[in-house]
């Protein structure tokens, strides 16, 4: 038996050994690990038949669900067959049956409600995962690997239906009002933020990947139709003139006048150096361009002259800003009292008028750090606001006050 061959036995095997997890995992959407169904899960993971439903659970992956939707003739194959938006649209009237069984205290009407809102978050999410990685596969591999233009015109038309259905998916599910609609309900809420919301960003990832190469072959796309069409025109000619033949148009004085909308071909020439029938002719001009470039070199470089001005710049005086001087003013009244506090607030409302007071406290507080640096005798003292409720982070100041203790340095 053959290596697929044995693959398919060891499926068919495990199926039909651990069909009873499988149906637990169909029926109750989950089935959790122990020890002694462990080892079974890990195998039917490994298979593909089971995926992972949290941190120890496994559900029935999305195409063995469908499969078995079908075989069973179930209520939900019939949303299988309709587009990605209508599976929102019945996300949504399940969410609110839910809300409704949960404010009327129906809990087993709740426990269906949950199971199937799982199941459909589930379908959603596998299936724009396949679809999204599927489509950027074919487009990276198959995409161009067509040989006539009415394939590749096929193969756009396939690309774009599907793109569009993806972008209308995405499109119709609204994060924001999914979460708001389950913000009372936190198991809801968070199925739908860990299983959905939080993969929307890596689906929209990969449809910009894809319309970003779909712009790429779109364009290639064009530029065949327009030389096609050349090509098809002047085949049509010669169906319609069988007995067309080119002209020697060299033997002619003048030239057909659409001759001069052609563009010439760009021709480039060049001597082989390998061929020793040149040798003399590349010699002369190997020797010319030396030549050239000796008289070149021995050129002098006229530099300009800077003229040279003996006498010094004139030096301008930068006047003083006005809080600069308020500022000054401020502490010659403080070392003039020493001993004696002086408030920076009440300093201000007398001597500035022009200055904001939490300004004010901001410039008296940086001149005043920076004399400390030098006058180790100025003290200062901050007047805070009262804690309040909340912890900010940052201290309120209301004022400043400013003394020299002893003799001024």
């Amino acid at each position: 038996m053959s290596q697929a061959g044995q693959g398919l036995e060891r499926l068919f095997k495990a199926l039909a050994n651990q069909s009873n997890l499988i149906a637990t995992a169909y029926f109750n959407g989950v089935v959790y690990k122990d020890q002694q169904n462990q080892r079974a899960l890990a195998q039917l993971k490994q298979l593909k038949v089971l995926v992972n439903h949290d941190a120890d659970g496994y559900r029935v992956s999305g195409r063995l669900s469908q499969f078995i939707d079908s075989a069973l003739s179930s209520d939900r194959v019939r949303r299988l067959d309709t587009d990605l938006a209508s599976w929102i649209e019945t996300l949504e009237q399940q969410i609110g049956l839910y809300q409704d069984a949960w404010d009327e205290n129906r809990v087993a009407d709740c426990d269906n409600y949950l199971a199937e809102i799982e199941r459909l978050v589930f379908d959603l999410a596998d299936t724009l995962e396949e679809n999204t990685r599927y489509l950027l596969m074919l487009v990276n591999s198959r995409f161009a690997n067509v040989r006539t233009l009415a394939e590749k015109q096929k193969q756009n038309t396939f690309y774009i239906a599907r793109l569009e259905k993806l972008v209308n998916a995405i499109s119709a599910l609204q994060p924001e009002f999914l979460l708001e609609m389950v913000d009372e309900q936190p198991v809801i809420y968070a199925l739908l933020d860990r299983q959905l919301i939080r993969l929307l960003p890596i689906y929209q990832q990969r449809l910009q990947t894809i319309l970003d190469k779909l712009k790429i072959f779109l364009f290639e796309l064009r530029q065949i139709e327009a030389r096609s069409q050349l090509v098809q025109g002047f085949a049509f000619f010669l169906q319609q003139n069988p007995n067309y033949q080119t002209q020697d148009w060299s033997e002619h004085e003048h030239l057909p006048c659409h001759w001069n909308q052609i563009k010439p071909l760009a021709l480039s020439a060049h001597a082989d150096p390998m061929d020793h029938a040149l040798e003399d002719e590349l010699i002369e001009i190997a020797q010319k361009i030396r030549l050239d470039t000796d008289v070149l070199l021995a050129k002098q470089k006229q530099r300009p002259v800077n003229a040279i001005t003996l006498s010094p710049p004139e030096k301008q005086a930068i006047a003083l800003p006005l809080y600069r001087k308020q500022l000054r003013g401020y502490f010659e009244r403080v070392l003039k009292n020493q001993g004696q506090a002086l408030s920076a607030l009440a300093f201000q409302q007398v001597f500035v008028d022009d200055i904001e007071p939490s300004s004010w406290l901001s410039c008296v507080l940086n001149e005043g750090l920076r004399r400390q640096q030098n006058n180790k005798q100025l003290q200062m003292d901050l007047v805070h606001v009262e804690v309040g409720r909340g912890f900010s982070g940052n201290q309120k100041i209301t004022d400043i006050i400013v003394k020299v203790r002893g003799e001024a340095a």
